[in-house]
């Protein structure tokens, strides 16, 4: 989040130094805009009492039209960029969006899983000590019957021998 931002204030940094070196261009450009609109506010002053143009001043215009040239195409290029990065940023949105809703999908599955697995374990759990109180019955049970059947024996053993 932090990176455009440190982007763009470098960006304003880059731009207010070069700025300043062309300090000297910006004030003649100023000026002469001044000039222009002071020209234009009164029509009635004559074009022959205007101050001719010298060589520096030719050269100081010639170079504020580069300038500017430059500087449109600058502006162009950036507003290329940022469509770019607003085109791209729509569809991160919308993808995150889209992954959010998935993830918040998976985890309720996740949740609904871990539940009825949980219940399998508790039913296996139950079964099992069932089956266990099952088998300790069918012990106890033989148990039993093997101590009637000696009883049983024993009991024959005895009636056969009266």
């Amino acid at each position: 989040m932090a990176d455009w931002s440190t982007r763009y204030l470098a960006a304003l940094d880059a731009r207010d130094r070069r700025e300043s070196t062309h300090k000297s261009c910006i004030d003649a450009y100023t000026r002469l805009a001044d000039r222009k609109s002071i020209a234009t506010a009164t029509p009635e002053i004559s074009t022959s009492t205007a101050v001719p143009l010298n060589a520096h001043t030719h050269d100081e215009i010639s170079r504020l039209r580069q300038d500017l040239s430059a500087t449109q195409a600058a502006r162009s290029s950036l507003a290329s960029q940022l469509q770019t990065h607003e085109t791209t940023n729509t569809s991160l949105v919308t993808s995150n969006k889209t992954l959010t809703a998935q993830l918040t999908s998976v985890h309720r599955q996740l949740a609904s899983l871990e539940r009825k697995l949980k219940d399998r374990d508790e039913e296996l759990r139950a079964k099992k000590k069932m089956v266990e109180q099952v088998q300790d019955e069918i012990v106890a049970l033989t148990m039993e019957l093997n101590a009637v059947v000696r009883e049983k024996e024993k009991l024959k053993g005895r009636m056969g021998s009266w």
